[in-house]
């Protein structure tokens, strides 16, 4: 395998890893406000739902569609239809974050309910993420393994490394890296290092 594949896969996984622990994290804070084990955080909730929105959607899908996923359809067509879904999946995204942000909105504001309906709905949201990152990781990856070529993989590597390169020019991943920072050290133990 070369460098530049398990750089790419390594980036990829990473990155998914990240956004998955912010919605875990997320699922069980509010779990943990519901239960009366710990007080409300509106900040650091709606820093969570920010991250797991604004996250994939600047960084990660963008890199996904026109690196990954265009290589890989250059490649074979066998992904063509398991591209497609993910695709689809990514547009889906927005409303089910819209569904996020309008229950904390009236969790906030003290909406009778609204807690139940958060919980939900972040919950329908993880099970939905998780499934998605497994297909991508199960299924997509090891298409693109089979098929991606030296160059595809160095291609791959370089736009991924831009997210972890603040120096690389994209003003953005340097503060996604920090508001993660920030998440996990607000979240309380044993959730996260407060």
């Amino acid at each position: 395998m070369s460098d530049t594949r398990i750089q790419a896969l390594n980036t990829i996984r990473a990155e998914h890893r990240t956004l998955a622990a912010v919605i875990h994290n997320l699922k069980d804070l509010l779990a943990e406000v519901q239960a009366g084990r710990m007080a409300v955080d509106f900040p650091l909730l709606w820093s969570m739902v920010y991250y797991i929105d604004a996250f994939p959607d600047r960084l990660h899908h963008p890199k996904e569609d026109e690196w990954l996923f265009r290589l890989l359809r250059q490649r074979t067509h066998q992904a063509d239809a398991l591209i497609d879904e993910l695709q689809r999946q990514h547009t889906h995204e927005p409303q089910a974050l819209g569904e996020i942000r309008r229950w904390l909105g009236n969790l906030q504001a003290g909406v009778p309910g609204s807690m139940e309906a958060l919980m939900r709905t972040v919950s329908t949201y993880a099970d939905f993420t998780w499934r998605h990152l497994k297909v991508e990781e199960h299924e997509l990856i090891p298409l693109a393994e089979s098929h991606l070529t030296t160059t595809d993989w160095d291609e791959i590597a370089q736009a991924f490394a831009q997210n972890a390169d603040p120096l690389s020019g994209f003003g953005q991943a340097d503060a996604f890296h920090q508001r993660f920072r920030d998440i996990v050290q607000r979240t309380p133990a044993p959730l996260g290092l407060a």
